[in-house]
């Protein structure tokens, strides 16, 4: 078995995810940005997802016996998403750590 002993000459592997400018970013730093927009993007519609429903009875989209049962759909839905972006930015971390 090998044991690595780093030295003081060895410069530190510093990890690739960092934000910054885009156009500058490595692809896994672009991709932790992006999911870190959509959880705020679904937080805020969280938040608000019943005033969309009241807004959609209000226009008539929906009628008002159901408004409740696609409050419900709406936030089932949200949640399935946030629990998607949750787990691909927990497996983007993970990978980033093992490559460390």
């Amino acid at each position: 078995m090998k044991v690595a002993a780093m030295t003081l000459d060895e410069p530190k592997r510093r990890s690739r995810i960092r934000f910054g400018h885009p156009s500058r970013m490595a692809p896994e730093t672009r991709e932790i940005t992006l999911l870190i927009v959509g959880h705020f993007m679904l937080f805020a519609l969280a938040m608000s997802h019943d005033e969309i429903v009241a807004e959609l009875v209000a226009d008539g989209w929906i009628l008002a016996r159901y408004g409740e049962r696609f409050e419900l759909l709406i936030g089932l839905v949200l949640f399935l998403c946030w629990s998607g972006l949750t787990l691909r930015l927990a497996g983007i971390i993970n990978h980033a750590r093992v490559e460390k």
